[in-house]
């Protein structure tokens, strides 16, 4: 009954997911189009993409201080607080996320205020006009949310452990950072032929095209980039693990682990609906964020929690899963995507992966077969990949291994 509602309302005009069309723009922006005329609103994800080598030696930090000081300095001929109160005036959101593959920023707006709230977008993005005395205090910015002392335990190390574009920032690669290498910075990642620009909502095919051209035709680069390719994979966790004393704090151990790169995309979104619910992991506790598998447990003693914990994670390793499990994930699966074809913002989700060759395709799903999922499930729980970390009193934590 409930799987016959679901299909009727996906039939209803505008529940559908929309069909995505694709163009490129002479400067080598991607763009996808969703079109959806229910509502009178209009959703953009502009993506670019960051690579490791982006971020020169010794300055760990460098994205989160550009897009830092990004934010709080002028865009074009705005000054920063009258670019911020154009938006709060028009109603416009923009929001922007630094990942380890990219930043991201996503917008929403009337579809009557579209061309302002896409030349906004632009203005922000293409055209920052850095503010020294902005850097300087978004410098300090940086590092007391790198250190994050006022924040509790269990966000800081899950913070402390969560990949990054590049090296970690320390106090000293980010006093190293020059308006020089913001700019530099700047020119080397903020370019058409690295970014995917998802459009979503009420406008169409030829109106989102002059849209586009209109706001971000313009856009140039002076030299060609690397082109896009696989995602790397995660380097080897050559280190011990990040160790943050908080004192009067039960032991808390948690690894995060990156989906392996050399794997399929669809072995990924059924081992994160599939471990994550798997009992025979408790009392580890286990989330699916962003594609990466988190996993904590609350313990006393360190040796024996410490044991425990490798054990639960090595003995799913070996044993892997059937085909039973396989089919139960499949459907979940499908359940899930029926019901996020009616979140906008899953969609525009969605449509960036697939024109990124991440995305999960049903025929391939389908076909997945379990040999090829339980080789997968052996590399995302490679003890070598996993990024640990604990926090707890100090005598708790020196009883933690070393290297």
């Amino acid at each position: 009954m409930k799987a016959l509602l679901l299909a009727a309302l996906l039939a209803l005009p505008g529940l559908a997911q929309s069909k995505a069309q694709s163009f490129v723009l002479p400067n080598g922006l991607r763009v996808v189009h969703l079109e959806d005329h229910e509502r009178p609103l209009v959703r953009v994800l502009l993506q670019v993409r960051l690579e490791p080598t982006d971020t020169p030696p010794g300055l760990g930090g460098l994205p989160l201080l550009w897009l830092r000081a990004s934010d709080h300095s002028d865009a074009a001929e705005f000054k920063a607080e009258a670019f911020d109160r154009l938006l709060a005036g028009a109603g416009i959101q923009l929001d922007r996320t630094l990942r380890a593959a990219g930043v991201e920023w996503r917008l929403v707006a009337r579809s009557r205020d579209q061309d302002r709230a896409l030349g906004l977008l632009a203005d922000r993005v293409l055209r920052t006009v850095f503010d020294p005395a902005a850097v300087e205090a978004q410098r300090v910015a940086c590092w007391r949310e790198e250190e994050g002392l006022d924040a509790p335990p269990g966000p800081r190390l899950r913070r402390a452990l969560e990949p990054f574009p590049g090296p970690r920032p320390t106090l000293a690669s980010l006093g190293a950072i020059t308006l020089d290498d913001l700019l530099a910075f700047q020119a080397r990642v903020v370019r058409p032929d690295r970014a995917v620009l998802v459009l979503h909502g009420d406008l169409g095919l030829e109106q989102a095209k002059r849209l586009v051209f209109l706001s971000l035709g313009p856009w140039t680069a002076a030299a060609p980039s690397p082109r896009q390719g696989a995602r790397l994979p995660a380097a080897p966790t050559t280190e011990g693990p990040v160790r943050l004393p908080a004192a009067g704090t039960g032991l808390r151990l948690q690894a995060v682990v990156q989906a392996p790169a050399e794997g399929a995309p669809e072995a990924e979104a059924l081992l994160s609906l599939l471990v994550p619910a798997d009992p025979a992991l408790a009392p580890l506790r286990v989330a699916s964020e962003a594609g990466d598998l988190v996993i904590t447990l609350e313990a006393q003693g360190a040796p024996a929690a410490w044991r425990l914990f490798h054990d639960r994670l090595e003995a799913l390793r070996q044993r892997g899963y059937g085909q039973a499990d396989l089919e139960r994930a499949r459907t979940a699966w499908r359940a899930r995507q029926s019901l996020e074809a009616l979140h906008p913002q899953a969609q525009l989700t969605r449509a960036l992966a697939e024109v990124l060759a991440q995305g999960v395709r049903s025929e391939r799903l389908a076909s997945l077969s379990l040999e090829a999922l339980n080789a997968d499930l052996r590399r995302w729980l490679d003890p070598a990949r996993l990024r640990l970390g604990a926090t707890g009193s100090p005598e708790a934590l020196k009883t933690l291994p070393t290297p």
